[in-house]
């Protein structure tokens, strides 16, 4: 493998610098790295920084294309388009706010209640607040201050108000021009989410179909921001037919430390910060290096193509000569990019049970998964079960439900209807 040698740089070399510029620095992400020191530049006259955005954009990578592209359209947007990015969960209530008018809140009391409201609106545009709180502050009746959030069904988005995505269905119902009949199909079929089942046979379900897909979930979506593309820090790809790590440097800034005229204090502390962050950075660099480098001995039959094995952050430390804490900084929010794709830095640490990674477990979770029967998804317990089965393991089961959350994968109860609305 054609990985290099280790930096030369260990944790007995941290306390001769300041920590409180280094663990910012080590845990800040990528994507907001150039920011973060330009923050601490502006305080700083002996430093000047250079973005080194420009510098990357020879690169293949993808990621580094999408990130790239992201950055250019909104650093080149004109002012109409960046009036349009903007839509943000501000402008959301923002929208909210001009509505709260007469005649739908015609009383000051009524808009005082409203935009109480509004205050326990997320950004998904679903209310989390207690309505009873709401009464309280507001000196009303729950049941007055209840009545006010029903009229948010009849506010834009649609669906904005509602407590979860039933109810925010219903809200978004109150808009349709429908028939009674149709009305009456969808209210049953939206509180019965659970049992879809049981419409399949109904005459105008086909109709009930074309409606449900066309509600906003969450009500808010078209107000939330898109997130950036994930940049990675490093690479790890074939060369030569060898494994090569690759730090992404392009994207970190150009340091230049310049001494000033005067020669007082502050002068000489500023330069003295000044030189200790170029020192940090190159600290960042290689603690990331030497992180994947670690990973890339520990785990290299994932980088082969196969499965990862049990790690744990105290054997990457404990190899590194650097505490525990230190390392789950220093991967907190980072990311590699393999020839599988590209991962978080957190994706190649799991415990064991037994001799079996959780890794492994999830992943065998994932295919039970993806293979069940759509009429019969898997509960925890058969997933339990056929877990421990294949593994020959013995895990408790809540266990199953924990790796389930981890990999974004609802319940089976979830499953079911997704499965029925698929099918309709």
């Amino acid at each position: 493998m054609a990985i290099g040698q280790k930096f030369n740089l260990k944790q007995k070399q941290i306390p001769r610098l300041s920590m409180q510029t280094w663990l910012p620095l080590l845990q800040c992400s990528l994507s907001d790295l150039h920011s973060h020191i330009q923050n601490i530049a502006h305080e700083n006259p002996c430093l000047e920084v250079k973005s080194g955005f420009e510098m990357a954009e020879g690169s293949n990578s993808s990621a580094h294309r999408a990130f790239l592209s992201y950055q250019n359209q909104v650093s080149n947007a004109s002012s109409d388009e960046i009036e349009w990015m903007s839509i943000s969960t501000q402008s959301l209530f923002e929208k909210l706010d001009e509505q709260i008018v007469a005649p739908l809140f015609p009383t000051p009391i009524s808009q005082k209640i409203a935009k109480q409201i509004i205050m326990y609106i997320n950004d998904e545009g679903y209310f989390e607040g207690d309505i009873e709180e709401v009464a309280q502050e507001c000196e009303v009746s729950v049941a007055r201050a209840e009545s006010v959030r029903q009229r948010f069904a009849y506010l834009q988005p649609y669906g904005v108000g509602a407590k979860d995505y039933k109810e925010s269905f219903l809200f978004q119902l109150t808009d349709l021009d429908i028939d009674d009949d149709l009305s009456l199909l969808l209210s049953a079929m939206i509180i019965q989410f659970e049992s879809l089942e049981k419409f399949l046979k109904h005459p105008r379900l086909g109709e009930a179909k074309e409606i449900l897909r066309s509600f906003k979930n969450p009500p808010a979506i078209d107000y939330m921001p898109p997130a950036p593309p994930v940049l990675p820090d490093l690479y790890v790809f074939f060369e030569n037919n060898e494994l090569t790590i690759r730090m992404n440097n392009a994207f970190y800034p150009d340091l230049k430390v310049t001494q000033v005229d005067k020669y007082d204090n502050f002068s000489k502390q500023k330069f003295k910060e000044a030189r200790e962050l170029v020192k940090l950075l190159d600290l960042r660099k290689s603690t990331l290096y030497n992180v994947t480098l670690v990973l890339l001995e520990k785990q290299y039959q994932f980088f082969m193509g196969g499965a990862l094995k049990p790690l744990k952050l105290q054997d990457v430390a404990q190899e590194l000569g650097f505490n525990e804490s230190t390392i789950s900084r220093a991967i907190s929010g980072k990311y590699l990019e393999t020839e599988q794709g590209i991962f978080a830095f957190k994706d190649f640490f799991s415990n064991a049970i037994g001799n079996v990674s959780t890794s492994e477990i999830k992943s065998f979770m994932q295919r039970l998964i993806q293979t069940e029967d759509r009429t019969k998804p898997y509960s925890d317990k058969i997933l339990h079960e056929r877990i421990e089965e294949h593994f020959g393991v013995k895990m408790v089961r809540r266990s199953i439900a924990k790796y389930r959350q981890e990999l974004d994968i609802p319940s089976f109860k979830e499953r079911k209807f997704l499965y029925a609305l698929e099918m309709l």
